[in-house]
């Protein structure tokens, strides 16, 4: 082998086999000692001396699987999306994901974040065999992962999307529309363009329905289009940008449903010579906080997205015990105002 070739060969885990060899004894006997295995067999102390101290000096780690089928816990949670993928540099995803580890880590759990697609064959391989002790689940309400977890009584908890029949955890979608509409109220617009989710999503129905009420009530006229597919540029239609520019009556505001595609509207809009917000106002909704320094400081609606995922592990952990946990939680949202309005 080269100076530069690497093997593992010579590094692999010691198994139970190599203990029970080391330590002079049946596999069934170290089993019991360092797996905990239930077994009619009796171990005397001696013997469980023994077998530890072969399993130490092998740098031998109990069987995590074999543990499981005693205790009935793999201390794991799975994580899954309707979406089929999970995109990095997705904010919304990157939030959820921190807080979902943030609590496995408090109640010293393991995530096992699914990516394999959403086939049944797939979801199986997740929820089965007692691959993970919860699932929290984004998705859908026809999503397939609901029947499974019917059928094969995996606990799990819904985030950011209610699911009939699930717990879920989400953020006040509704009162975020409401505030949305009352502050482009205070600064007088009276022509408002609202571009929903390309997708049914039951939170982007709610913050759209929230905020045509209030704008209406408030002598708002709101003109509703569906954004495009999420990659699909550009963000802004022909009519979308006719009713911005028409000398009557023009649309002097933009409320996207996410703060995703309000920052890629903010882009076009300053490409194609219109001042944001003097001419056109924009506002979003997420309010992710970043490191970064970004291009447009967005008015937005600020969602607790990272305490949502903390909340769900917690509510998995609860309803592991045997406990009652709430049909929905809601967690309040913060209106943050920028410099896009």
């Amino acid at each position: 082998m080269g100076v530069n070739e690497h093997s593992w060969s010579n590094e692999r885990a010691a198994t139970l086999k190599d203990v029970a060899k080391a330590a002079g004894v049946s596999e069934p006997t170290a089993s019991v000692v360092l797996n905990e295995a239930k077994s009619g067999t009796r171990v005397s102390a001696k013997t469980r001396l023994v077998v530890t101290e072969a399993a130490q000096r092998l740098g031998y780690r109990p069987n995590a699987l074999a543990r499981s089928l005693q205790t009935g816990q793999t201390n794991r949670i799975g994580v899954f999306t309707g979406a089929g993928r999970l995109d990095s540099g997705n904010l919304f995803y990157s939030a959820i994901l921190g807080g979902l580890f943030d609590g496995c880590t408090a109640h010293q759990l393991n995530a096992l974040v699914h990516t394999s697609g959403s086939t049944d064959e797939y979801l199986l391989d997740l929820v089965s065999n007692r691959a993970v002790d919860g699932l929290v689940v984004h998705a859908g309400q026809n999503s397939p992962i609901l029947n499974l977890l019917h059928e094969l009584r995996v606990p799990a908890v819904a985030v950011a999307d209610r699911i009939s029949r699930l717990p879920c955890v989400c953020v006040d979608d509704a009162a975020g529309g409401t505030l949305q509409a009352h502050h482009l109220s205070i600064l007088g617009h009276k022509e408002v363009i609202y571009i929903q989710a390309y997708a049914p999503l039951q939170s982007a129905v709610l913050r759209a329905e929230a905020f045509t009420s209030h704008a209406q009530s408030l002598g708002m006229r709101v003109t509703e289009f569906k954004a495009p597919a999420l990659g699909v540029h550009p963000y802004l239609s022909s009519s979308q940008l006719d009713l911005i520019v028409r000398r009557d009556k023009p649309a002097t505001a933009i409320v996207a449903w996410c703060d995703l595609l309000a920052e890629g509207i903010c882009q076009e809009l300053f490409d194609l010579g219109i001042d944001v917000p003097k001419r056109v106002a924009v506002v979003g909704f997420d309010g992710f906080e970043s490191s970064y320094r970004r291009r447009f400081e967005l008015t937005t609606i600020r969602a607790p997205w990272n305490e949502v995922g903390r909340i769900a592990v917690s509510m998995l952990v609860n309803l592991r015990k045997g406990a009652s946990v709430p049909d929905t939680t809601i967690l309040p949202i913060t209106f943050v105002r920028g410099k896009t309005s």
